[in-house]
C-alpha cells in the first residue's frame, strides 16, 4: 500500500470510527507501528487530526478570534445561552468564561436574576455594567486581544482565590477520553483555576465540537456536571457524555 493511500485510509477511520490506535492499524495494514505514527505525525502537522498517545483523534475547528466566533452559529449560540441560563439559582457565585458561547449565557440571564458574576472577559463585563441585578467582579491580567480577555498570573491566582456555585466554561474541543481542551496554553491556564473550586461547571459548546480534540488539556470530560449544546448533536454522541455522568442538555 502506497504512503499516500494509506494516509487516506487512517482519515476514513478516523471519520467513521471517531478515533485511530496505532496498534490496530498497524495489524490491519500490516505495517509497523513507526509507520503509522510516522503517518499521523505528518497528518497532524498538516491540520488534518490530533495526535494523542497511542493514536490520533478528530482535530477541533481552528480557532478564530473573538470578533469572528460572533458571527458563528449565532442562532446555536443563543439557545445554548438560554438553557444554560435557566441552569441558574437566585444568589449563586458564578464565575463565566470568555468566548462568545459563555458570553450568550450572560446575556440570556433575565433581569431579575440576581447573581454575582466574575469573569475576566472584556464583552461580558460590558454585559455586567448594564444589567439592573447582576453583581460583577471584573478579574484582571494581561490583555490577550485577540480573546478579549485577561490572562496570566494574575488572572489565575484570582480565580483561585474564589469558590463558586457554577462555572459556565466555553472551550474549543470536548471528548469522552481526551477531556475538554483549547488552542492556547495561557487561556487553558485561566479555565483550570475558573472551574478548580467551583460545585458545577457547566460546559457550553456547540456540537460541531463534540468528539474534537485540541493541543491544550483543560480537565478530564469527568469534571463537568453539565454539559448543554445545541440540537444538532447526535443521540449517540450525547450518550457517551451521559455515561460519565454529566446531565446533558441539546438547546
Amino acid at each position: 500500500m502506497l504512503t499516500a493511500e494509506r494516509k487516506q485510509r487512517l482519515l476514513e477511520v478516523l471519520r467513521s470510527e471517531g478515533k485511530i490506535l496505532a496498534s490496530e492499524m498497524s495489524r490491519r495494514f500490516g505495517v509497523s507501528e513507526d509507520t503509522v505514527r510516522r503517518d499521523l505525525r505528518e497528518l497532524d502537522r498538516a491540520g488534518f487530526l490530533q495526535r494523542v498517545h497511542g493514536g490520533a483523534l478528530p482535530r477541533t475547528p481552528t480557532s478564530i478570534e473573538h470578533k469572528a466566533r460572533q458571527k458563528e452559529s449565532t442562532d446555536a449560540k443563543r439557545r445554548i445561552g438560554a438553557a444554560a441560563a435557566r441552569l441558574l439559582q437566585p444568589g449563586q457565585v458564578v464565575t463565566l468564561d470568555a468566548g462568545t458561547t459563555p458570553l450568550a449565557v450572560l446575556e440570556a440571564v433575565g433581569p431579575d436574576l440576581a447573581l454575582t458574576v466574575a469573569t475576566h472577559s472584556l464583552p461580558a463585563a460590558a454585559v455586567l455594567a448594564e444589567h439592573p441585578s447582576l453583581e460583577g467582579i471584573v478579574i484582571g491580567g494581561r490583555l490577550f486581544k485577540s480573546a478579549r480577555a485577561a490572562v496570566g498570573v494574575a488572572t489565575v491566582d484570582a480565580y483561585r482565590l474564589l469558590r463558586p456555585d457554577v462555572c459556565i466554561l466555553g472551550s474549543a474541543g470536548l471528548h469522552p477520553e481526551a477531556g475538554v481542551t483549547g488552542f492556547d496554553a495561557e487561556e487553558a491556564e485561566v479555565k483550570r483555576a475558573l472551574l478548580a473550586h467551583a460545585a458545577n461547571v457547566v460546559l457550553v459548546v456547540a456540537s460541531e465540537k463534540l468528539g474534537t480534540v485540541a493541543p491544550h488539556l483543560i480537565t478530564p470530560a469527568g469534571r463537568l456536571t453539565h454539559l448543554v449544546t445545541d440540537s444538532d448533536a447526535p443521540d449517540d454522541v450525547l450518550a457517551a457524555y451521559r455515561e460519565l455522568g454529566m446531565e446533558v442538555v441539546a438547546a
